[in-house]
């Protein structure tokens, strides 16, 4: 199985994900800031990032998942975020090789399982 590393402000949706990802046989890394999961990284390597957007500032996960693919860059990520309904915003971050370098953009709130389903999915997808 793989090691996942999740990054939430948000306690109990980090321990309520990480309770069916665990249970799915993953190891997971826990990170509650941007700050905190670069910091996991200079230590681990996890096999994919599930990153929240809106944490010390409303764009932190975006600067995260950049500066992770500048370091890691065949790590794939996943972000689950709130931010279009929060921020009002009137379009849908796509993901983007130069701006959003990511795999996967999931509107919150989604389900442990869903997610759980989404991650091996891209797992999956990249060991093709």
């Amino acid at each position: 199985m793989a090691t996942v590393l999740l990054v939430d402000d948000d306690v109990d949706l980090v321990e309520m994900n990480r309770a069916v990802l665990e249970h799915r046989g993953h190891t997971v890394l826990a990170a509650y800031s941007a700050a905190e999961a670069r910091q996991v990284l200079a230590s681990a390597k996890p096999d994919i990032a599930v990153l929240d957007v809106m944490m010390e500032s409303v764009t932190a996960g975006f600067d995260l998942a950049r500066d992770i693919h500048e370091s890691h860059p065949h790590m794939p990520m996943v972000v689950l975020s709130g931010v279009h309904e929060a921020m009002g915003v009137p379009f849908r971050f796509q993901p983007d090789e130069a701006w959003l370098p990511v795999l996967k953009f999931l509107d919150k709130p989604v389900a442990p399982g869903t997610l759980a389903e989404e991650v091996e999915a891209v797992l999956r997808l990249i060991k093709e």
